[in-house]
């Protein structure tokens, strides 16, 4: 299985709109879990894919998205957003589409994205968040070098209760 991490295209919206009809993909980044999700709209994403695509001409962009693609196929997202020039640090963040899971994917397009990132920026560290309930993701970063820097306690509203996650970092 070939995995590699391209800049997004338009044409991607409509295969990541069909992803995101599957809620076990959007409850695992938490775009779902509350009581009165945003609606996930193709002119949402159409506008978030422009913004992504517009980025990668900036010297210092604010955020840097890539399309993950299996064996040629687009499976998911992989990417930051506060990218701290200042204090070299910025959060990251993935999701695969659900017939995905479980085949190292993420994991695989993990370490492509950290060198991707010490490329094109001088961090010192790189933070990620994954809900208690997705363990999966936890141990994804946990294979690329993050270690667990604690719990944040109830940090989303979900539709009956608040939500745990893990805070993991990797200090470079």
């Amino acid at each position: 299985m070939k995995i590699e991490l391209r800049k997004f295209k338009m044409s991607d919206l409509d295969e990541m709109m069909e992803m995101f009809l599957d809620e076990k993909v959007t409850d695992a980044i938490g775009l779902t879990l509350s009581s009165n999700p945003p609606k996930i709209t193709k002119k949402f994403e159409k506008k978030w894919l422009k913004e992504s695509i517009a980025e990668y001409k900036k010297k210092k962009p604010s955020k840097y998205n890539f399309a993950i693609i299996s064996d040629g196929i687009y499976v998911g997202n992989m990417g930051t957003h506060k990218i701290d020039y200042e204090n070299e640090s910025t959060e990251i963040g993935y999701w695969i589409g659900k017939k995905c899971w479980g085949n190292g994917i993420a994991t695989r397009a993990l370490k492509l994205f950290i060198k991707k990132l010490n490329e094109k920026f001088k961090l010192k560290r790189i933070v990620g968040f994954a809900f208690t309930f997705n363990p999966a993701s936890k141990r994804v970063m946990e294979k690329c070098g993050f270690k667990l820097e604690g719990i944040r306690k109830q940090v989303k509203k979900g539709k009956n209760k608040f939500y745990d996650d893990y805070q993991l970092v990797k200090i470079q």
